[in-house]
C-alpha cells in the first residue's frame, strides 16, 4: 500500500512539473482534451511569438495560404519570410486581405475605428499611425504581386488576424484593450471553425478592392 501511495505521489509531482515547465506537455494535454471533447481547436498559444515556430512549419508545407489581417506588420518578418520565397518560386499561392485605404464616400472607415481602440491604451496612436503602417505593408507586398501573392483591400471591422492553410487556421482575436501580438493565438484543425473563417475570408475576398 505504501509503495502504491509513493508511486501516486511521484506521478502527481511529475505531472505538475511537466505542466509547469514543459510547453510541449501542456500542448499535448490540451490536444488530448480537445480530441476527447470533440473540439476542433488543436493548439492555444500565449501570443504571436509563441506560435511562430508552429506557424512556420505549417506554412512550409502549404500550397494555398489566405491571410486576413489589420496592419500586417508580422508579414514583414518571422514565419512569412520563407512563404514569400516559395511564392516567388511558384510553389505556393497566397492571398492577403488588408484594410482598404480608399474607403468609398458614405461608408464607415474601419481603420479609424481600430485606431480609436488602440489609442485608448497606446498613446502612439490617434494620429493615423495605423493607416501609415497599413500603407507600409501594402508597399512591402507590392513587389511580391508578380510571384503568386495577391493583395486586396477590405472595409470591415478589424476583428482578428487569420491565417488559413489547407490543413489549419490560426486565429488571433483583436481585443479593444490590447495589441494583437500579445493576444492568444488559437489553432484550429479542419472543422466548423475552419469552415467559418474560410467562408468569411471568401466573402471578403470576393468584395475586396484591388490595386
Amino acid at each position: 500500500m505504501q509503495d502504491i501511495l509513493v508511486s501516486l505521489v511521484a506521478s502527481a509531482v511529475f505531472v505538475v512539473l511537466a505542466w509547469t515547465f514543459s510547453k510541449t506537455a501542456r500542448r499535448m494535454l490540451r490536444g488530448m482534451a480537445a480530441h476527447l471533447l470533440r473540439l476542433d481547436v488543436e493548439e492555444v498559444f500565449a501570443g504571436g511569438p509563441d506560435a511562430a515556430a508552429d506557424l512556420t512549419r505549417e506554412l512550409s508545407k502549404a500550397q494555398e495560404v489566405a491571410i486576413l489581417t489589420s496592419r500586417g506588420m508580422d508579414l514583414q518578418r518571422g514565419p512569412f519570410q520563407e512563404l514569400w520565397g516559395r511564392c516567388q518560386a511558384g510553389s505556393c499561392r497566397c492571398r492577403v486581405l488588408l484594410p482598404r485605404l480608399d474607403v468609398p464616400t458614405g461608408q464607415r472607415d474601419w481603420i479609424n475605428d481600430r485606431e480609436e481602440e488602440l489609442q485608448a491604451f497606446d498613446s502612439s496612436f490617434g494620429t493615423e499611425l495605423l493607416r501609415r503602417q497599413i500603407t507600409t505593408t501594402y508597399d512591402y507586398l507590392a513587389p511580391l504581386a508578380t510571384g503568386g501573392v495577391e493583395v486586396r483591400g477590405y472595409n470591415f471591422p478589424h476583428l482578428a488576424r487569420v491565417v488559413l492553410t489547407e490543413r489549419a487556421v490560426y486565429v488571433t482575436p483583436y481585443r479593444a484593450d490590447q495589441h494583437g501580438w500579445s493576444t492568444a493565438v488559437y489553432k484550429y484543425r479542419r472543422g466548423e471553425t475552419y469552415d467559418l473563417w474560410t467562408r468569411v475570408f471568401t466573402k471578403l475576398w470576393q468584395e475586396g478592392a484591388t490595386g
